[in-house]
């Protein structure tokens, strides 16, 4: 178990580690270097952690924006679908065009049956 002890000896602030006999003495300046170096420290892995996040959003963002896209080609390569397959398209095509009307029309009515093997 460690303790700090903080004394004033002779107007000079010192701190003392203990561990197993091993004895540090810091004076202010290299406590507060210490102190220093521990916040950049702390403020490196947040800023990594925070970068790591806002990038994760914005590709999220990107994914959304790609999928409103793809979303926007598919309507309209349905609208083109649809529009070449109406009639007034096919009506104009040049080979329906060149389609002759019969002179005589004849229906048969239909054969309703059943093939069955005996």
């Amino acid at each position: 178990m460690s303790h700090i002890l903080l004394t004033h000896q002779h107007s000079e602030f010192t701190s003392r580690v203990r561990r197993g006999g091993f004895e540090l003495n810091m004076g202010p300046v290299t406590a507060l270097i210490v102190m220093m170096v521990f916040i950049g420290l702390m403020g490196l892995f947040s800023l990594t952690f925070l970068n790591a996040q806002s990038t994760k959003g914005y590709m999220i963002n990107k994914l959304e924006d790609d999928q409103q896209e793809l979303v926007s080609d598919r309507e309209i390569n349905d609208m083109l679908i649809l529009q070449a397959r109406s009639m007034k398209n096919i009506a104009s095509h040049p080979q329906v065009q060149d389609m002759v009307r019969p002179n005589q029309i004849t229906y048969f009515a239909p054969v309703v049956g059943i093939a069955s093997a005996n």
